[in-house]
């Protein structure tokens, strides 16, 4: 997949409808804003109002703080993630080619209940496998810091290293877990049919191999948006791109299966020629087998 191609078919895509795009992109952004400063309005009405020392705040030692907290992150969840979900849908009908209705509207997106469902159980996984694989990046952070800060030997400082490129190495897989993540609200958007676990966990080996060009991608349009006054105009086209790079990935990987059932099939014609007694290669289940695609790869 070329990079300079995927950008230049995304801005094509967008010709027409970059405006209606570009606030629908810009909708959980807009909620995680929205909560995030609810949140601060709280805790500075607790501190302008109340007797509270500002450092508690951080400490967790505030029952009202931690309500706030537990309060904004529930909501920021349950709002969210119905709006992650109507962004891909909105992004995968923008890179459909033989779209011939208009776009679905984002209040049938977002009212249908299963959609609402599914929605919230993707963003519940995903949050879950993220945390998960945090954790040993967090472990051998922690270990290397122990050791520099109190280790007096060689031994100390040796083991400090390895923990410190073990850490390096756990927030290098992280950081593809957490690209692939992102791929699983386009899957569901493509395979409604699909249940949450089996997008989810499928993701892992759809996105296999495919990392560096979305890692590519991404820092194509980081750079772009240095500049601040472009974020916007260029959020949509950013993920109009990735939704493409998805769509083509999709495409890919049912080629490649109709290719491998097909050579299946010609194998089991020649076994046919065969004595009888002979075990055949390939079983008749095999053979009879019509469906190719990403299902084949979860």
């Amino acid at each position: 997949m070329k990079l300079r191609e995927v950008t230049g078919y995304s801005k094509y895509l967008l010709r027409n409808c970059r405006i209606s795009t570009m606030i629908i992109c810009l909708l959980p952004l807009s909620s995680e804003l929205f909560f995030r400063f609810a949140e601060a309005t709280v805790y500075s009405l607790v501190l302008y109002f109340g007797d509270i020392n500002p450092l508690s705040l951080f400490s967790g030692e505030n029952p009202l703080q931690i309500l706030t907290a537990v309060l904004s992150s529930f909501m920021r969840w349950l709002v969210g993630s119905p709006l992650i979900y109507a962004v891909s849908f909105r992004l995968c009908e923008v890179c459909y080619e033989n779209r011939q209705r208009p776009f679905t509207t984002l209040s049938e997106i977002l009212l249908n209940g299963r959609n609402f469902r599914r929605s919230i159980a993707v963003s519940l996984w995903t949050k879950i496998i993220g945390t998960v694989s945090l954790v040993p990046a967090g472990i051998c952070g922690m270990t290397a810091y122990y050791f520099i800060v109190n280790g007096s030997g060689t031994n100390d400082l040796f083991i400090a290293v390895h923990a410190i490129v073990f850490t390096v190495v756990s927030l290098f897989l992280w950081l593809n877990v957490r690209i692939t993540m992102l791929a699983v609200p386009f899957l569901m958007a493509h395979f409604p049919q699909k249940s949450v676990m089996r997008l989810v966990f499928g993701s892992f080996r759809f996105m296999k191999g495919r990392h560096t060009d979305i890692i590519r991608l991404f820092l194509s349009y980081a750079l772009k948006m240095l500049t601040v006054v472009s974020v916007p105009y260029l959020i949509p086209e950013a993920m109009t791109a990735f939704s493409l790079s998805i769509s083509i990935y999709i495409r890919e990987d049912d080629y490649s299966e109709r290719i491998k059932i097909n050579r299946r099939r010609r194998k089991a014609d020649d076994s046919a020629k065969l004595p009888y007694r002979k075990k055949r290669r390939f079983t008749p289940l095999a053979e009879k087998t019509e469906t190719a695609g990403f299902g084949n790869n979860l």
